[in-house]
């Protein structure tokens, strides 16, 4: 798998996962999130992105996002670059010491690679969307995925980007929804 192939498209979304090393749960540990939404912040400014969804769980996070241009790989870099930069604690001078990592100057906060997916239709798009907002859900963590602080839920409902109804996504309402779609 070291050299890993990614088909790219100009114009469409992309749905993505990184995990942090180890699936460790740093990630919504209060520093650990400004980093990461500062990270964001500054990456969209340098290679803009649109957002459709986003969730941070302890150990990993989703993003579903619109590029212009084929580089996503560069946009996930330097997220993750910029929040390990942000925290000390992390850097790779403070790391375990794994050879291969200090030698690449790769901190300890982040798995080296990430998953990444196409999105080919609208409803593809829309799947991919809600399973942003029910995967603290799916893990666990809440009920209901309106009490999960770490996502794009909360906003863009007020915003208007998502449905009303998706104030409602517990375990009974996904089976109910995803039982009209067949790609899972």
């Amino acid at each position: 798998m070291k050299n890993v192939r990614r088909y790219f498209e100009d114009g469409y979304y992309f749905f993505i996962t990184v995990a942090t090393q180890g699936r460790k749960p740093h990630l919504t540990r209060q520093p650990v999130i400004q980093a990461l939404r500062n990270a964001v912040r500054t990456t969209m400014v340098s290679h803009p992105f649109d957002i459709q969804a986003w969730v941070v769980l302890p150990d990993h996070m989703h993003l579903l996002i619109g590029v212009a241009d084929q580089k996503v790989d560069l946009r996930i870099r330097k997220i993750k670059a910029l929040t390990t930069r942000a925290l000390p604690e992390f850097s790779y001078k403070n790391s375990q010491p794994n050879f291969s990592k200090r030698r690449r100057r790769q901190g300890s906060l982040w798995h080296n690679r990430f998953y990444d997916r196409i999105i080919r239709n609208e409803q593809e798009l829309y799947m991919y969307t809600l399973y942003c907002c029910f995967n603290p859900v799916k893990h666990g963590y809440v009920n209901n995925a309106l009490e999960w602080p770490y996502s794009t839920l909360n906003g863009y409902i007020k915003q208007g980007r998502y449905p009303e109804s998706w104030r409602h996504i517990t375990d009974a309402w996904v089976d109910d929804n995803f039982a009209d779609y067949d790609m899972w």
